[in-house]
């Protein structure tokens, strides 16, 4: 994921940067609307407020509900998000995302290393995309697809698919059976896409149906 590579020159140039503070909208120690990157820091946005562009290096990131900002960035911090939170898009390095009910993302989900939780009557209305990490969605709609590589994938309580669940095929030409990663899909959840498999995965599968999606596109070699 090249876009990653360039968070830590967006951190450099963006309108606000604080070292190691806490930065805080809603408190008088940041402007509502504004821009916001911190080094070694946190940043918290607080009910109600709205921030643009927010970039974090080495920092956690925290939204109240009924918060608004732009594309959160971050490199080494976690992202926790209570409920009835608009977001623009997420992209972190390192990292997991937290989120309550009724998460808006207007763009999509890119992680690397880290877990993804999203709850009840969110939507999102682009891919959400991992490479190492967990992604777990209950009762979540997404607009495009779900790609990830080794992480798990947990679909329950209604969640919808309108594109693929695709896992991409590691750099090594060699599969470690033992090491599988699993896809759990409840049957509750509609997947409009196929399930495309690029490497050897653990599927369990409350409906029957959903094993008629399922393609397979690897070669274990012997």
């Amino acid at each position: 994921m090249s876009h990653h590579r360039t968070l830590l020159a967006a951190v450099l140039i963006s309108s606000t940067f604080l070292t190691g503070c806490i930065i805080q909208v809603g408190d008088a120690k940041a402007n509502n609307g504004d821009g916001l990157s911190s080094l070694f820091g946190n940043i918290h946005v607080e009910e109600h407020e709205h921030a643009g562009e927010i970039s974090s290096v080495n920092g956690n990131v925290s939204l109240d509900h009924h918060a608004h900002a732009e594309q959160v960035s971050i490199v080494n911090g976690d992202l926790d998000i209570e409920q009835h939170v608009n977001l623009r898009a997420i992209d972190i390095v390192n990292g997991d995302i937290n989120a309550g009910d009724h998460l808006q993302v207007r763009a999509g989900i890119a992680t690397v290393n880290g877990d993804i939780n999203l709850h009840k009557n969110s939507q999102i209305e682009n891919s959400i995309t991992s490479v190492n990490g967990d992604i777990n969605l209950v009762g979540v709609t997404v607009k495009e697809d779900i790609e990830t590589l080794n992480g798990d994938v947990n679909l329950s309580d209604m969640s919808v698919i309108f594109g693929d669940i695709t896992y991409k095929k590691p750099d090594s030409k060699w599969f470690d059976s033992d090491d599988k990663p699993t896809l759990t899909i409840d049957k509750t959840v509609k997947i409009h896409g196929s399930i495309i498999l690029n490497r050897p995965v653990s599927l369990v599968f409350e409906n029957p149906a959903h094993h008629q999606k399922v393609v397979e596109s690897y070669h274990v070699e012997q």
